[in-house]
């Protein structure tokens, strides 16, 4: 297949800033790059790269090294609001896809790509880790590396997450990233592989927990806030068993209801309370799912409607949310009595925007606060 011209005009202007996006990377963190002989960054055959999602700009940090810019996977919420829909519509090589869902028209797209040359990269958890370990892949991803019948590469990105929490207000210094990048299925292997096969190796190479990792780097990563946000992913105390009830401010954190209080150190580790890092006080908390069901939540949020004929978004203004015994209730801009169990593809981007399918409208939620615990009601996959 031959390029478009469109393709060529971003081809050129990638190729123009791809200096100014190094030392934009170079700025956001220290990067360590590992890879195997076989890897090479300067290599013109097409491969479908895959990595695991550890923080906001591993998007840019994982590409930016092959000569050639990969077509990469993009959540389609991106693209209806400026300056991101520019960004990925007009400059980088990008395919939308609706998140948590298997979309025939992104693999027809990449397809596409491979048979015009390009390289393909897909974050296939097809969500930045909320607790710093790998989480739920996409099925269909392995159904898709066989389809493209060229080289699997893996990058496993490791320190991502401390370095930038996914729920983190407050910034880290001494940012450290490291890469790791290895060719994990050839492409001639592949016919002789299944899917299960595939998806093996796939999780096995990809799998990374930054808690485990920094037990081996001890990586000092200072600030002034480093426990604010956090309330953005931890929804149940372990003393009390209150839900939503955590604060943070500083590097304090503290439980409003039995006054609970603890500390976030420098190496990312909570001093204070029964878990002394995300990952393990979310494998607690999602055993109480009983708990979180029979709880009030009250929040507020901007609430959207998207539209993907257009790329387009509509907002409605403040809305009050209220759970209780299974239904989502919105007042204010739009009056909605939602059933949770029949709210589809529920995910979070971001913080804490909720976006979700309900009678054919998909919704999109700019939430105040609480978002973990109203996605944890409709599904468990993150």
């Amino acid at each position: 297949m031959t390029r478009t011209k469109k393709e060529k005009i971003q081809d050129f202007i990638l190729r123009l800033i791809h200096p100014l996006v190094i030392l934009w990377m170079f700025l956001d963190a220290k990067i360590t790059v590992n890879k195997t002989d076989e890897v090479d960054f300067k290599r013109k055959e097409p491969y479908l790269m895959l990595a695991n999602h550890t923080f906001l700009f591993d998007v840019v940090h994982v590409p930016m090294f092959f000569r050639i810019p990969p077509f990469i996977v993009a959540s389609r919420t991106l693209f209806t609001k400026q300056p991101t829909k520019f960004l990925l519509n007009d400059i980088a090589h990008c395919i939308p896809k609706s998140k948590g869902t298997s979309d025939t028209r992104t693999a027809r797209g990449l397809i596409g790509a491979v048979k015009k040359g390009y390289p393909v990269l897909i974050f296939p958890e097809g969500n930045t880790t909320f607790h710093g370990d790998t989480k739920h892949i996409e099925h269909s991803t392995f159904k898709l590396a066989k389809k493209l019948k060229v080289d699997i590469i893996t990058c496993n990105v490791k320190g991502g997450y401390l370095s930038k929490p996914r729920w983190a207000t407050g910034k880290r210094k001494n940012r450290r990233v490291e890469l790791n990048y290895e060719i994990a299925i050839h492409k001639e292997d592949l016919p002789n592989l299944s899917v299960e096969q595939i998806s093996k190796i796939i999780n096995e190479k990809l799998y990374n927990d930054d808690y485990e990792y920094q037990k081996e780097k001890m990586i000092k990563r200072p600030g002034k806030k480093l426990a604010e946000g956090i309330e953005n992913i931890l929804y149940i105390c372990p003393h009390c068993k209150s839900v939503n009830t955590l604060e943070s401010k500083g590097n304090m954190i503290k439980c409003d209801n039995c006054n609970t209080e603890g500390s976030m150190d420098e190496y990312g580790l909570i001093n204070g309370f029964k878990y002394n890092n995300p990952a393990d006080w979310d494998k607690w908390q999602r055993e109480k799912k009983k708990i979180l069901y029979d709880a009030i939540i009250d929040t507020s949020g901007q609430l959207f409607t998207i539209s993907f004929e257009d790329d387009s978004e509509k907002l409605f203004g403040k809305v009050d949310i209220h759970y209780e015994k299974g239904v989502l209730n919105l007042t204010g801009a739009q009056n909605l009595d939602m059933v949770i169990k029949d709210m589809y593809n529920p995910v979070i981007t971001l913080r804490r925007d909720f976006s979700f399918t309900y009678k054919d409208v998909y919704y999109y939620i700019k939430l105040d606060a609480f978002g973990a615990s109203l996605l944890r009601l409709v599904q468990d996959k993150y």
